[in-house]
């Protein structure tokens, strides 16, 4: 059944290109704005309505390169407008040629000196690109009142995270992060200053560029000044909530430009209370086994001193080629307590109540060199980067125990304390030759490296004798692996209107793994993988466009989750890794559409040995259980998504409509399989300009329960809205944020593993008001150094 749809896509899909060929119209113009100097220039390209001078398509540039798309037109009237040049017009006429490319367009100087040019624009907050990736704007858009990497995520559209705080795409699934182009740990998102953040890509069909690891890719951009000068923004931000309490987060960020040389630096310091509580019932409803277990647990975080701090230096050493050179870190030290209460009733009543008190520190650091070098002027280039991590965090915990056995009291303490410390290297060189006809030919390689030693001792204390191992819950754990890979990409054109590209990557992975649990155990495997990769995207006629993508991915479990270490909750509950845990394989198959303001994108994910978790009950003791995760057979997903922009003058929204059906197979009967049923997401973002008072943003979205054939999620839904007012010229930005105004995002659901009906309900720190001030200062203006553009791709690397 699979393989005829798949042949009704591809053959409508190159009916679709065929219609195409009638169509005699201008789609794209692109060009080069320059003065008689050489020099490239920032300003407005517009096509305007020769009938009464309306504009009908614009686009901003600032590096002198300008792209106008799809236009079927005939003929069109161009107009180049700026501050730094005289209004330029330009009829453009169709002569058998569909892409346009002007050259470069030298244009006569404005006879008025800038010390300054400011840029003032309110910016659609996604751009949806021909390969079906979207671009989401975070500066000057309400994201950007964001604290976190992961709060701006969590209320971006097409993005859904959980109590975890783990990060998928909706309809896809688990996403990797990269940073400028970069592939980066989780970790490391804590070191990024949220308003240093200029933007984000979702990638849902990744090339063979990109690491083969995750569903889709999520790229983190961040700011960059190309002008000379100084300019510096200082932000502050003050949360309250009634269930967390405060927090209060202060940003420094600054840059400075001279000729070939540029630096930047940022400060952030995060202070204050956050929580999250969550109740779980375990029951095992037989007569021979009865086994209730209701748990409550609350966990206050005192972040005593969150601090990330970055420094990053550029030297441009010709027009075509820079070194750049990054140091990002963090500090956190963490503390606070959790309260849990399990009350168990078999064939006696108990209450088993601990308190946790928190003393947790990390350390985070990294470093990237990259080196870039544009070849030829049709775009052949060489890029060469290595980046190395180290993460490390100690824990001293004190847990307090106190039971109640039908009314018999008893009390222990117990102490925990140990390191878990992670080194990440990886060194990585990609080289694209231009070929004539705009064909690219890309190769690369990879070198990546991850080394872990942790270490978790507990300590059983009385007031008698000396503290006491816990052989059983102590545990050491080393995890080595290689990852060399190789890539190869060809991109080209069938027509102006149809393009295509096709390619290979293949990842040796070599691993070594080492746990002391059990006696000790030492795991050694290397597997080699190939990824296939393929898309082919056309224009069509009357402003229709589409896409069809192959990809094929792997899913590595993340580290914690193969490391055995007993994270405590209480006397009968623990989170420890699984070392069995083996990687996942994904196939995605995705067709899209845009027409205008609209696109249409659905898409076909299989998925072999997909990992999910639950609660475990121990082989020891019954009423022990081990939160892990394991793989299961297989996943079977289907997703679309309706997407609709709206580009006013007083309104700017971006609006989703998204249906998905995911059908999780276990043939290993661990869990209990139930029907599976489809789920919706809805996303709308609104900007309102009220003249020139404020700006008022909206944002909801909605998620509907899921049944994915294994575990019910319930439903949630979250409205925010914001308030924005700048004044002094712009100098001063002051906004008003209520996140979540209803209280519901709440993570709730239920499962059954094996004869044990669990159902869990999680409440977060999601409903709260913010208030936030910026302060910009310094100035910027034209720089005598002429650095032209070489490569957007490339400049996303730039650290």
């Amino acid at each position: 059944m699979m393989v005829k749809i798949l042949k009704v896509i591809v053959v409508l899909t190159a009916l679709g290109m065929q219609n195409y060929s009638n169509a005699q119209a201008i789609n794209s113009i692109t060009g080069n704005v320059i003065n008689s100097k050489n020099k490239v220039l920032l300003g407005n390209a517009l096509i305007i309505s020769p009938m009464d001078s309306t504009i009908v398509k614009g686009t901003s540039f600032f590096e002198g390169i300008f792209e106008l798309t799809d236009l079927k037109e005939k003929r069109v009237l161009l107009k180049l407008t700026s501050l730094e040049f005289v209004d330029t017009y330009i009829t453009v006429e169709y002569k058998g040629i569909s892409e346009i490319n002007l050259g470069n367009i030298i244009v006569a100087e404005a006879n008025n000196e800038l010390q300054e040019v400011v840029v003032i624009a309110k910016t659609p907050l996604v751009k949806e690109r021909a390969d079906g990736s979207i671009e989401v704007k975070v500066a000057n858009t309400t994201l950007a009142t964001s604290t976190s990497v992961i709060e701006i995520l969590s209320r971006s559209p097409s993005i859904v995270t959980d109590e975890d705080n783990g990060v998928e795409v909706f309809g896809k699934g688990a996403a990797v992060i990269y940073v400028n182009g970069i592939k980066v740990a989780n970790e490391r998102l804590s070191t990024l200053s949220p308003s240093n953040i200029e933007s984000i890509e979702i990638i849902s069909n990744p090339g063979p560029r990109y690491d083969a690891e995750g569903n889709a890719v999520i790229n983190i951009i961040t700011k960059r000044t190309m002008d000379e000068g100084s300019k510096g923004t200082v932000k502050n931000y003050y949360s309250y909530s009634g269930f967390a309490g405060y927090d209060n987060r202060t940003n420094v960020d600054y840059n400075y430009s001279k000729g070939k040389w540029s630096v930047n630096g940022n400060y952030g310091l995060l202070i204050g209370n956050d929580r999250w509580s969550w109740r779980t019932s375990r029951t095992r409803d037989t007569t021979e086994d009865f086994f209730m277990s209701d748990i409550k647990a609350d966990s206050r975080s005192k972040m005593e001193n969150f601090s990330n701090y970055g420094l990053g230096l550029q030297f441009n050493a010709t027009e075509n080629s820079y070194l750049s050179l990054e140091y990002n870190g963090a500090f956190e030290d963490l503390g606070g307590t959790r309260l849990s209460e399990n009350t168990i009733t078999d064939n006696e009543i108990g209450i088993y109540t601990s308190k946790l008190s928190r003393d947790d520190s990390t350390l985070k650091n990294t470093l990237n060199l990259n080196y870039y070098n544009k070849i030829d002027s049709l775009g052949s280039n060489l890029f060469v980067g290595g980046q190395f991590s180290g993460y490390n965090n100690d824990f001293d915990n004190d847990i307090d125990e106190s039971n109640s056995i039908d009314g018999i009291e008893s009390n222990g303490l117990i102490n925990n304390i140990g390191e878990n410390n992670i080194n990440i290297f990886s060194l990585q060189s990609d080289y694209t030759k231009a070929i004539e006809n705009s064909h690219l030919l890309e190769l690369g390689i990879k070198y990546g490296y991850v080394n872990i030693n942790s270490e978790t001792l507990f300590f059983d204390i009385d007031n008698i004798r000396a503290p006491v191992k816990n052989e059983v819950l102590s545990s050491n754990f080393e995890y080595d692996e290689k990852v060399p890979a190789a890539y190869i990409n060809y991109k080209g054109s069938i027509s102006d209107s149809v393009n295509y590209s096709f390619g290979l990557r293949t990842e040796l992975t070599d691993i070594k793994l080492f746990t002391s649990v059990d006696g000790g155990e030492i795991i050694e495997d290397n597997y080699i993988n190939f990824f296939p990769n393929a898309s082919i995207n056309a224009r069509l006629s009357g402003g229709l466009s589409a896409y069809l993508t192959y990809s094929s991915r792997i899913i590595r479990p993340p580290y914690n989750r193969l490391n055995p270490f007993v994270v405590y909750q209480d006397a009968f509950t623990s989170v420890r890794g699984n070392r069995d845990l083996q990687p996942s394989k994904v196939h995605s198959i995705e067709l899209g559409w845009a027409f205008k303001n609209w696109s249409l994108k659905t898409g076909y994910n299989y998925t072999i040995g997909p990992i999910t978790g639950g609660a475990f009950q121990s082989e020891d003791n019954p009423r022990e259980y081990i939160l892990q995760q394991v793989n299961v057979s297989k996943e079977h997903a289907l997703f679309a998504t309706l997407s609709k922009n709206i580009n006013l003058k007083w309104l700017k929204s971006i609006n989703n409509l998204s249906w998905s059906y995911n059908k999780l197979v276990d043939d290993t009967g661990t869990f209990d399989i139930s029907v599976s049923r489809p789920y919706y997401y809805a996303y709308s973002q609104n900007t309102f300009d009220i003249q020139d008072w404020f700006t008022l943003y909206v944002t909801a979205w909605y998620l509907s329960d899921m049944q994915d054939g294994i575990k019910l999620r319930k439903g949630q839904s979250s409205v925010n809205i914001g308030l924005e007012k700048k004044m002094f010229n712009n100098a001063f930005t002051f906004n008003l944020d209520f996140n979540d105004i209803f209280y519901d995002v709440m993570y709730d659901g239920g499962y059954r593993i094996g004869t044990t009906d669990v159902i869990y309900a999680n409440q977060l720190n999601t409903n709260y008001v913010r208030l936030s001030a910026s302060y910009n200062f310094g100035k910027l203006k034209e720089s005598k150094y002429n650095n032209k553009n070489v490569g957007e791709t490339e400049n996303k690397r730039v650290q």
